[in-house]
């Protein structure tokens, strides 16, 4: 016949079973805690994520509209240098016929007011 076991055998087993058990269910736990909370971190970032993309979408709506400013500006201020530039062909030669008159230049005067009378 079989011998049987000694009594300490079983519930060795059962203890260390037991033991194993506890284990996993204490492994089980963590598990599940940060399976958790490693969803309500990647909920955050999404909802992160989706807050920065707006704010970069709205930024470069503002960029483009900025940026379409300053083309305006762009061209303003070269409309104005040609102004400008055809304004000093007329403004510059009655300038000087000014002054020659003022200062009775006779000399200075004939050729300035040729020149005025040319590009005005």
């Amino acid at each position: 016949m079989t011998e049987p076991l000694p009594k300490s055998g079983p519930r060795r087993v059962v203890v260390v079973l037991g033991a194993l058990v506890v284990l996993l269910i204490g492994a089980s736990v963590l598990a599940i805690t940060l399976f958790a909370g490693v969803r309500d971190d990647r909920d955050l970032e999404s909802q992160r994520l989706d807050q920065v993309s707006t704010a970069r979408s709205e930024a470069e709506g503002r960029l483009s509209g900025t940026t379409a400013s300053i083309d305006e500006v762009a061209d303003g201020i070269a409309r104005l240098e040609a102004e400008n530039a055809e304004l000093h062909k007329c403004a510059d030669p009655a300038k000087d016929t000014i002054i020659a008159a003022r200062d009775d230049d006779d000399a200075a005067l004939g050729p300035a007011v040729g020149r005025a009378s040319d590009n005005c």
